[in-house]
């Protein structure tokens, strides 16, 4: 019976079901919210969810564990009943959007800072602080749980550098199992939390640095306790306040982070040390640090405390320097090589010059030659630097042993590409590992290519070949931009492609191209094409044939035929035989050329009648044909040619062509009676 009356509940569409639902949850037991609960859930009505979230706290602990869980669904709900004249139903919304942890919701927050009523100003200013320390205890967990768990390179740097135990504190204020060592942590949760805390993240931090801009009441400083809490990171909005001109915040945080931190504001107070334009403070403020906690959290994060020499560190601080090489190198060496790569952070902030930085950096570096961990927390150093700043612990970097630190400081000296850079990388190409070269060759490579496709014309031959060489033994990136340019540049770009394809002799690593361009609309890039890929031996012939048979430029034809020569078949008889009574003079001598060759009977019948051809032009090209194939078997021919033709252009051809043979004949002679 209370099965069917809930099912009719469900489907009804007045809004007097929801009033019912409402009021049985509210008078129900424990067993029976449970039937009650579901059917509103099912319902999804914002009437009867607003209901659910009135009286979240007098529901059984599972309910409620279940509305968090499936808080999403209550967007809507949430945002109707944040701006409710029911005051109970509005703190009740306040307090389930900071539990629930949903940053989306943070602007019904912000309206409700500038209530009149001091009870929904407040609480809205605890929901904002409660989500803010979710943020940063999150934010230390999942930072401490990758580093434990999966040890990866690209792992955040934890809050506390994985010195101590952190408390993760939830949204409500109550502290939960210490986050230890022993902790187990999964990966595939690790990425869902950080997932859901990416997306929740950008809209806390904008809420909060928003109500500090134009908040003015009597919670500035709970609003201040929340900024400080989100200022832990350089991306952070809450920690640009700093550098925002005109903020109506930036006094509060200045003044704030000048004076001694609290255990929860430690990060963002480091934070604007180094990043806030608060360095010159910092040494004052450090010498009245007097609580242990704050004082072991801060040195753990900085090791800026030489083990327990408190007044050699505040002189160190006030001081802006370090200790000189031989001091440092002894400090460094009985620390751990993560301990040791610590120091570096220090002197990115001390103040002291870049150069005398990287000199020291680059000691600290020999000392964590053993840690890669130690290695790519320098490495970060030198890449959070402005354009401008000393490269020389990068270039340090560029012979590493290990080739993913390698791979980014290239990328970092690429991209601030300090002068003569290039000569820098290149002296890479020759020992560096295959994804260092793409690396470079990506860069560099562009230019160098360039440089050698500008000057080709220019040089002669075996010079041009000799830097061609050069060229793609530096650049593996060189052929890819040949590529590039077969596939996407200008007829004439395609064309002096092949050409430096020709003379360097990559055509077989063009195949493709060279394939696809046999079929270009230009027919002078189809000739070019043609006559290239007959050197690459994977062409199969039919490709050669199909151009000789149906391409309408009688030059194509002609560069065919003479490819098919390099490799005759018996099966391209027939269509040599049909080219051999071409129009085209130039087409027709190849392929009785080729015929000649090939010792096809009809061949010397079809020189004949090429001789003998009306057309001047088709006599010249069978005396070059009989010249090339040897046949001498018509040197009367030529003869008669060289005596009687009214051309005189023939004449002189056939001339030359006896002229040939008579001086070989008498040098065989000679020969023979010497």
């Amino acid at each position: 019976m209370l099965e069917r009356l809930l099912h009719a509940l469900i489907g009804s569409k007045n809004e007097s079901a929801d009033d019912v639902l409402v009021e049985a949850l509210r008078l129900g037991s424990a067993e029976e919210k449970v039937p009650v609960f579901r059917a509103m859930l099912l319902r999804k009505t914002v009437r009867s969810l607003c209901g659910i979230i009135e009286q979240f706290d007098h529901l059984p602990e599972p309910l409620q564990q279940q509305v968090l869980k499936e808080i999403k669904i209550f967007h809507p709900a949430l945002r109707e009943a944040g701006r409710s004249d029911n005051h109970p139903l509005r703190l009740a919304a306040l307090k389930l959007i900071a539990m629930g942890h949903q940053g989306k919701l943070a602007y019904i927050l912000s309206e409700n800072l500038h209530n009149s009523n001091e009870v929904l100003s407040k609480s809205a200013t605890e929901a904002m602080v409660a989500l803010a320390r979710w943020v940063a205890t999150e934010t230390r967990r999942l930072q401490r749980g990758a580093h434990l768990e999966t040890a990866s390179p690209a792992t955040p740097e934890s809050g506390a550098n994985g010195a101590a135990p952190v408390a993760v504190t939830t949204a409500a204020g109550s502290e939960a199992v210490p986050a230890t060592a022993e902790s187990e942590v999964r990966p595939a949760e690790v990425l869902a939390d950080y997932a859901e805390l990416v997306a929740q993240r950008p809209e806390i931090e904008a809420a909060v640095a928003r109500a500090m801009d134009v908040y003015r009441g009597r919670y500035g400083q709970d609003l201040l306790r929340a900024a400080l809490l989100l200022a832990d990171t350089p991306a952070s909005k809450t920690l640009h306040i700093l550098q925002t001109a005109k903020h109506g915040g930036q006094s509060a945080m200045v003044r704030r982070l000048q004076q001694p931190p609290s255990s929860e504001h430690i990060e963002a107070f480091l934070m604007g040390a180094s990043h806030g334009q608060l360095r010159s403070h910092f040494g004052v403020v450090f010498s009245h640090i007097d609580e242990a906690p704050v004082l072991d959290a801060i040195l753990r994060k900085t090791h800026w405390l030489k083990d327990n020499q408190l007044q050699l560190c505040m002189h160190q601080v006030s001081r802006g320097t370090w200790l000189e090489p031989a001091s440092l190198l002894r400090d460094a060496d009985r620390r751990l090589p993560i301990d040791a790569a610590r120091i570096g952070e220090w002197l990115s902030t001390s103040g002291i010059h870049d150069v005398v930085q990287d000199e020291r950096m680059e000691k600290l570096l020999k000392n964590a030659r053993e840690s890669f961990d130690g290695r790519l927390r320098l490495l970060r150093i030198a890449a959070r630097r402005k354009r401008g700043a000393s490269v020389n612990l990068l270039k340090a970097f560029l012979t590493d042993s290990d080739e993913r630190l390698v791979r980014m400081a290239a990328r970092e000296i690429i991209r601030r590409r300090p002068p003569e850079f290039e000569n820098i990388l290149l002296q890479l190409m020759t020992n560096a590992p295959e994804s260092v070269r793409r690396v470079i060759s990506r860069t560099i490579g562009q230019q160098g290519f360039e440089q050698f496709w500008n000057r080709f014309d220019q040089l002669d031959k075996p010079t041009r070949k000799q830097a061609g060489k050069a060229m793609l033994k530096l650049l593996p990136d060189a052929i890819s931009q040949l590529k590039r340019r077969l596939t996407a540049g200008a007829p004439e770009q395609k064309i002096k492609a092949m050409q430096i394809a020709q003379e360097l002799e990559i055509a077989e690593n063009l195949r493709e191209q060279l394939v696809a361009l046999c079929s270009d609309g230009n027919p002078r890039i189809r000739s070019k094409a043609v006559a290239l890929a007959g050197e690459i031996s994977a062409v199969p012939a039919e490709t050669i044939v199909e151009r000789i048979v149906s391409d309408p430029d009688a030059r194509v034809r002609a560069n065919a035929i003479e490819v098919i020569e390099q490799r005759p078949e018996a099966k391209v008889v027939p269509v040599l035989a049909q080219r051999a009574r071409s129009n085209n003079n130039r087409e027709r001598a190849n392929a009785i050329k080729v015929l000649l060759r090939m010792r096809v009977g009809a061949a010397s019948v079809q020189l004949l009648h090429m001789l003998r051809d009306p057309r001047p032009d088709h006599r010249v090209s069978a005396l070059w044909a009989l010249r090339q194939s040897g046949w001498w078997h018509l040197l009367n021919e030529v003869g008669r040619l060289a005596k009687q033709d009214e051309n005189l252009r023939v004449r002189r051809f056939a001339l030359g062509i006896l002229k040939n043979v008579a001086e070989t004949a008498r040098a065989k002679s000679q020969k023979e009676a010497g």
